[in-house]
């Protein structure tokens, strides 16, 4: 990495580098690529993994229809309908 590119990546990254960071950050980028490569070259084929993500699954409950008292639905009748017999509501957002 050169400056330049320090400077670009900075700017989308909405960082502020002073002049002392531009010069560092290619060297210190550099010395990270290549631990990282260092890494990758390691031997992992029968190291067993340190974690394990729990079997997860949706909880919803059953869909089912319900009645609704008779005094309840006529003060919902009472709030009235719209044009296309919809009942008609307060808005909740």
């Amino acid at each position: 990495m050169n400056k330049k590119e320090v400077e670009k990546l900075a700017f989308f990254a909405r960082i502020k580098l002073d002049d002392e960071e531009l010069k560092n950050v290619p060297g210190e980028v550099d010395s990270i690529l290549k631990y990282i490569q260092k890494l990758s070259n390691a031997n992992t084929e029968n190291v067993e993994s340190l974690f394990h993500f729990p079997e997860l699954k949706n909880v919803v409950r059953k869909d089912e229809a319900k009645t609704i008292d008779r005094e309840v639905q006529k003060r919902m009748m009472a709030m009235g309908k719209d044009k296309d017999d919809y009942l008609r509501v307060e808005a909740i957002l």
